[in-house]
């Protein structure tokens, strides 16, 4: 299931150019549909949208104990261990135990759609919203057993096929919805459901052809009790961080819903939306670093740990802080053309937690090296003290500042919990090479201030298209820049990890 043969090197090479040609190739298309979504609908009704989904994130982090990611633990190591047996029981031990849960979660959301609609989204059209995604909800559970087997054997190719096959017929749907003029949020809902019908479908296709076919049939189901509790223990102790990671995430939004009014917390869930867009250059490799680390643990070797956790992260801090600039001088005219002039405050609010972004990055790779090591309670600890902080910050500076204030304590909690995981991890502790830093920060400030004050003004009068056409132009020469800034380190890059091929694998 894993190719255990193939180096590091030859295994990040592989799985990132299927992880970004697939990334570089869905993130336009889901693009595509939320601006056609923004052009049909108000600003109500994408909140409507967002909030159902906002909830759903909430509510279903209560509903498979987080077993999901206790596969992505354990199936590195069986696999390595050539113990099918174990792998195709501890996937029917997540199956059943989540099915479960997913169904009551389900039944929840289709009843109490009247309570809900009424109650908490005050609009009645959010009534047939929360039914349509209560199926979405429904099918997204039952893909994310086949997704995360994907994740753990590092199948990156299946794994991101899947997902350039859903947003096909989501495209697709949405795209039919307008050109037959059937405008309305309850319709593309339903084109969101329908393409994951077919993720799940095709899903199924992969997963019998290339896991159970010629590594699970044969096998024996084994009721182990010591497996199973080993499992679920894992998992349970993943689910109290989890509950306090989605609690944390959506502290802002409830906060805001209290504080203010609903309009603001539909500008906040748009703004949400915007700061996951560098997840899509960034957010692929996340996915792969988790199985890779629990694999280099389960073989003991520490060191490629830190070595790949120094790499990673000097690489993404840079990355992070130059796009961070781009975003922070153009915050006006990439909403213009992503979402028209009724969501620009959205990115406004982004400016707010823009520059900091670099922080949410290098946490993701501590939380993944904690994971894979198997410090679950230290990471719900962090969790959890970063919840008091943010529950505090929220509170003050949304009375101070308004919606704004939410994203301002957004990159607090990032902060801290940064600060908390480096300190956590100080067998894995590494040195940044500040030089290569400090030259990227003051290079790209200056561009980013040559930009600010003599080219905005001039994209302020411009089209959508012309707008989109002068971004692109000018997105390509500075991270053309920034390509031959940093050409000299990205060659050093490429040569530490080629270096692991003469380490023992």
């Amino acid at each position: 299931m894993i190719d255990q043969h193939a180096s590091l090197w030859e295994k990040f090479l592989k799985k990132w150019f299927w992880l970004y040609i697939f990334s570089f190739i869905v993130a336009p298309l889901w693009y595509i549909v939320k601006i056609i979504l923004s052009w049909d609908l108000s600003v109500s009704e994408i909140g409507i949208i967002y909030g159902v989904l906002s909830l759903m994130v909430l509510l279903s982090s209560f509903n498979d104990f987080w077993l999901t990611e206790s596969l992505n633990k354990f199936i590195p190591q069986y696999v390595t261990e050539k113990r099918y047996d174990k792998v195709k029981s501890i996937l029917l031990y997540a199956f059943l135990i989540q099915s479960i849960t997913w169904f009551l979660v389900f039944l929840l959301f289709f009843f109490w759609a009247d309570y809900l609609s009424i109650h908490y989204f005050k609009d009645s059209w959010s009534v047939w919203v929360i039914q349509v995604f209560a199926f979405f909800f429904l099918g997204i559970n039952i893909f994310q057993v086949f997704n995360t087997l994907f994740q753990a054997t590092q199948d990156t190719f299946s794994h991101k096929l899947s997902e350039f096959v859903r947003m096909i017929f989501v495209l697709l749907f949405t795209l039919g919805i307008f050109f037959l003029d059937m405008w309305n949020i309850v319709n593309y809902s339903f084109a969101w459901t329908i393409g994951l019908v077919v993720w799940i479908i095709f899903s199924i296709i992969v997963f019998f052809k290339k896991y159970y076919a010629p590594y699970l049939r044969e096998e024996k189901i084994l009721y182990d009790k010591t497996l199973f509790f080993q499992v679920l223990k894992y998992g349970f102790l993943v689910f109290l961080w989890a509950q306090a990671s989605v609690i944390l995430s959506q502290i802002d939004m409830q906060m805001i819903l209290i504080l203010l009014w609903s309009t603001d917390a539909w500008y906040y869930t748009n703004y949400l939306s915007i700061i996951g867009i560098p997840f899509i250059l960034i957010g692929p490799i996340f996915l792969l670093l988790f199985p890779i680390f629990s694999e280099m643990y389960a073989k003991q070797e520490f060191e490629k740990i830190r070595l790949v956790k120094s790499m990673f992260s000097t690489t993404f801090l840079s990355f992070s802080i130059v796009f961070s600039f781009l975003f922070f001088v153009f915050w006006p005219q990439i909403a213009f053309v992503l979402f028209g002039e009724k969501f620009i405050f959205s990115w406004e609010i982004l400016t707010w937690s823009i520059l900091f972004l670099s922080f949410l990055f290098l946490l993701q790779i501590n939380f993944n090296i904690f994971a894979a090591i198997g410090q679950l309670k230290t990471r719900l600890y962090i969790i959890l003290f970063a919840l008091f902080i943010n529950i505090i910050s929220n509170y003050i500076f949304i009375k101070i500042f308004g919606v704004a204030g939410a994203a301002l304590a957004t990159w607090i909690g990032w902060v801290v919990i940064f600060g908390l995981s480096e300190y956590f991890l100080k067998e894995y502790s590494i040195k940044y090479n500040w030089k290569y830093l400090c030259k990227n920060i003051l290079i790209f400030a200056g561009i980013g201030g040559i930009l600010w004050w003599f080219v905005v003004d001039l994209l302020n009068h411009l089209s959508r298209i012309e707008t989109f056409l002068s971004l692109a132009l000018i997105s390509i020469i500075y991270f053309g820049i920034y390509a031959l800034v940093n050409k000299k380190d990205f060659e050093y890059f490429i040569w530490e990890v080629k270096k692991l091929r003469n380490k023992k694998q």
